[in-house]
């Protein structure tokens, strides 16, 4: 039996397309170069931006996903968009621009963002931090407006997170990046979603961003069914090693990470196909429980 392609819930661009400034032709460029790796559907992923820009962002990219068909020849299928932020920890924010995160302090700045985000096409994904002020409200009208709510970006304690998972929060981004260390004493993210059988995670297994002791920790906690593959690529992700200007700064592709000028990692050089091989060849997965991770489980994620 033929096996589904891949499907990646986080990608930032590649092969030089950024999806902050691609036009049609570049998106069409990304797609089809993540086809060619096995990447048979994907959500693209924006990082934070200025609120006055958001709208014609997602205007452009909502145009171009809904100008797409399965079988239509331009490679990968767009299946929703995924908002990695506003609405995330500034403690928490890791390689994403703190000038441009919101919180649900102010509802009419709320509602200009839901404004400039519109209807979003197949299934919108966002990441948000549920301990900032007005982040469980924004869970529940999230969720409420079909969303899947993924925790990300993150240091709430473990009530705020039972209540973020009662008000339709069922996923964590980047599990064990950008979000509170596991403590002795204190649980935080990283052991609530170990221990939650109702919540899935995803993980960056590029061998930068976890140990393949912590990959293993993790599907052996979650199991094959409840954690996923991403890449998180970034758009100099398929490059050669160098410097690029992405996001307004400079980030260095070198021996298989991306970083930024702090030396923090910023997205990932590694594609999905090379992610799911890695964590085979550290012993973690068999290629059967790589490809539920990468194919299986997300494409579940978006109907659920």
């Amino acid at each position: 039996m033929t096996r589904a392609g891949l499907v990646d819930l986080h990608v930032h661009g590649a092969f030089g397309v950024d999806l902050l400034t691609a036009d049609t032709a570049g998106l069409d460029r990304l797609a089809l170069g993540l086809a060619a790796r096995g990447v048979e559907g994907f959500v693209p992923t924006l990082v934070p931006v200025p609120l006055a820009e958001l709208g014609p962002l997602m205007a452009r990219l909502s145009a171009w996903v809904r100008s797409r068909a399965p079988g239509d020849g331009r490679g990968a299928m767009p299946l929703g968009i995924h908002l990695e932020g506003p609405f995330v920890s500034p403690s928490r924010s890791g390689a994403l621009h703190r000038e441009c995160l919101l919180d649900g302090s102010d509802a009419r700045t709320v509602d200009a963002f839901f404004d400039a985000v519109g209807e979003v096409p197949g299934r919108p994904v966002v990441t948000l931090a549920p301990e900032i002020p007005g982040g469980l409200v924004l869970v529940s009208r999230f969720a409420a407006r079909g969303w899947l709510v993924s925790l990300g970006h993150t240091e709430a304690d473990v009530p705020t997170l039972d209540e973020a998972l009662r008000r339709g929060a069922r996923h964590m981004t980047h599990f064990g990046n950008a979000m509170k260390a596991l403590h002795h004493r204190d649980a935080g993210p990283v052991g609530w979603g170990l221990l939650r059988d109702g919540v899935t995670v995803d993980v960056i297994a590029d061998l930068h961003h976890l140990s393949p002791e912590m990959l293993a920790l993790v599907k052996r906690c979650k199991g094959a069914e409840r954690f996923a593959l991403i890449s998180d690529a970034a758009p100099c992700a398929g490059q050669p090693d160098g410097s690029y200007s992405v996001w307004g700064e400079t980030l260095t592709v070198c021996e298989g990470a991306v970083r930024n000028a702090t030396g923090g990692l910023a997205g990932s050089a590694a594609l999905l196909d090379e992610c799911a091989a890695r964590l085979v060849a550290c012993g973690v997965a068999t290629e059967e429980e790589a490809w539920i991770a990468a194919s299986r489980t997300p494409r579940r994620l978006l109907v659920s």
